[in-house]
């Protein structure tokens, strides 16, 4: 049984647009996902994290060979080249395109988790007590749109590229997949004393079993005095 929650919300700095996005698809041997996040300064960053959610949906779509680990990076070649091309056929700019993109896969037989972080996010792991942040401190990440004309040139450019991107890899039946907003909540006034919000959200068992386990724990943090100033989302599976 797989049991999945996802929430995405506009953070307290954000007051027209959620800048955030993903994806997620479970298939019968695989799932395969992905937390994006559209860069504030870009323009109409909104469209850009859909844009790129869109593409990955399309690009599994259309997969036409084993989908797992060890061709992952295929999945993660076509995709660009799908961006690429779409960005292209509506003529945006770089401004215009500007998403980070946190891709994952997960195979169900053997539990393994492969993350792959183009831009800021974060990934954790429960079975082992894991986490991997991926966090830019000067909040300038490398976005995929500066470098896909680039790396797409070639085979060789884009797996050069696709090796110096930080990977998280490990054996995992509870992880979690978020935007870098889940390091930006701040406490109000009358707010709850040393609240592990963070652990609650990516560790807690309560009502897992259940698709709006996330959008409930969002509230009740809320309700104990923190809120969230950047857009947060987050995927989290249980596998049993």
């Amino acid at each position: 049984m797989i049991y999945t929650s996802t929430v995405s919300r506009r953070g307290t700095s954000h007051p027209d647009w959620n800048e955030d996005n993903f994806f997620i698809n479970e298939m019968d041997k695989v799932i395969v996902g992905a937390v994006f996040d559209g860069c504030s300064s870009g323009k109409d960053s909104f469209f850009a994290s859909k844009l790129f959610a869109n593409i990955l949906n399309k690009t599994v779509e259309e997969v036409d060979f084993r989908l797992e680990i060890e061709t992952f990076p295929t999945l993660v070649h076509r995709f660009c080249k799908n961006l690429n091309k779409a960005i292209k056929a509506i003529g945006l700019t770089i401004d215009e395109s500007l998403s980070t993109a946190v891709l994952f896969i997960c195979e169900l037989e053997s539990n393994e988790l492969l993350v792959k972080f183009f831009g800021d996010g974060c990934a954790y792991s429960n079975q082992e007590d894991l986490h991997f942040f991926n966090n830019d401190e000067e909040n300038k990440p490398d976005y995929l749109a500066y470098q896909l004309t680039d790396i797409l040139k070639s085979k060789t450019a884009f797996a050069n590229y696709y090796k110096q991107k930080p990977s998280f890899r490990t054996i995992t039946k509870d992880f979690s997949i978020t935007s870098d907003g889940i390091f930006t909540f701040k406490e109000s006034i009358g707010s709850e004393a040393k609240f592990d919000y963070t652990n609650y959200l990516v560790k807690d068992d309560f009502l897992y079993q259940n698709p709006a386990s996330l959008k409930r724990k969002l509230n009740i943090i809320k309700k104990k005095g923190y809120e969230h100033y950047d857009d947060l989302t987050i995927v989290r599976i249980i596998i049993e």
